[in-house]
């Protein structure tokens, strides 16, 4: 498929293209963005993979040395589609994963997280060629900044909050619910119970990672999202107010329209706390016991 008079089936990787790759992997490491990734061994095992026509590039962290990578290539015949070109993904599509090295490939992403996408020529001419009326991942900013995005959901996703993931918790709470079963009579127990966070919050945590990284180093990047979330926030009032909420989801409904939501809700809690709200969407909820109040987590 020809886009903008370039023929992505037979494109090779630059050094601008890898150079541009390493320049964003640097930056999540950053001491500016420390109060974002405070707790870096959550994204210290990440692998970060891109592609062009005949190799698949794997930056591979060094466990001696976080922060640092080294970098391999493995050949492929896959024939990869421009949407893979186009942007940048918290995993691997499955037929590229089907090339990774088997340590990489049968571990759970959760032990050896996972980024990929295209590099920066395919990228940004892809992007170009979507032709939206204000489009702000056009650029080398807004590419460096998709790869602190990714890093985002990756170490959102470490903290293991969408799940019950703790099984000692889980045993405590079973345990207990089995000893009010048994003893009717108990009054008042008190129990910290931890709510599972919807899934969908850690595309806000990635959102708000891209938005504070472009805000410390990329600026033209930042101006760019604020035109394009005002030019969608007020699409989105138009279209919310056609609304019928009784049959229909709202237009920031998070299970349907994450991105929306996490432009909207975002761009709020940026504004409320700059600074903390790493804290404020990496914390379980969790609720006090009868007559108790809540307890952290």
């Amino acid at each position: 498929m020809k886009y903008n008079g370039i023929m992505f089936e037979n494109y090779l990787a630059t050094e601008t293209d890898l150079e541009t790759i390493e320049e964003g992997l640097k930056t999540v490491w950053k001491p500016e963005l420390n109060f974002v990734f405070r707790k870096k061994e959550l994204i210290a095992s990440t692998v970060a993979v891109s592609y062009d026509s005949k190799q698949l590039y794997l930056w591979l962290p060094i466990r001696q040395r976080p922060g640092q990578y080294r970098l391999r290539k493995i050949l492929h015949n896959i024939t990869i589609p421009p949407e893979y070109h186009r942007g940048w993904h918290a995993g691997v599509w499955e037929k590229i994963e089907k090339r990774l090295p088997p340590p990489i490939r049968k571990a759970s992403r959760l032990v050896i997280p996972h980024i990929s996408g295209g590099l920066l020529k395919p990228f940004i001419t892809l992007q170009k060629d979507k032709r939206l009326d204000v489009n702000p991942y056009t650029t080398k900013e807004s590419y460096l900044a998709t790869i602190v995005h990714e890093f985002g959901h990756i170490y959102w996703e470490q903290h293991r909050l969408w799940w019950h993931s703790n099984k000692m918790d889980n045993l405590r709470l079973l345990r207990l619910a089995h000893n009010l079963y048994l003893h009717p009579r108990i009054k008042n127990t008190k129990a910290n119970l931890y709510l599972p966070t919807p899934y969908f919050i850690g595309e806000l945590f990635a959102f708000c990672s891209e938005y504070t990284a472009s805000d410390i180093f990329w600026p033209k990047h930042k101006i760019m999202l604020d035109k394009f979330g005002l030019y969608k926030t007020k699409s989105l009032i138009f279209f919310e107010k056609n609304k019928n909420l009784g049959r229909e989801d709202s237009v920031i409904e998070a299970s349907t329209n994450p991105h929306d939501f996490a432009s909207v809700y975002g761009k709020i809690i940026l504004s409320q706390y700059p600074t903390t709200w790493p804290q404020l969407l990496t914390h379980s909820q969790r609720l006090g016991g009868l007559g108790g109040p809540g307890g952290g987590g």
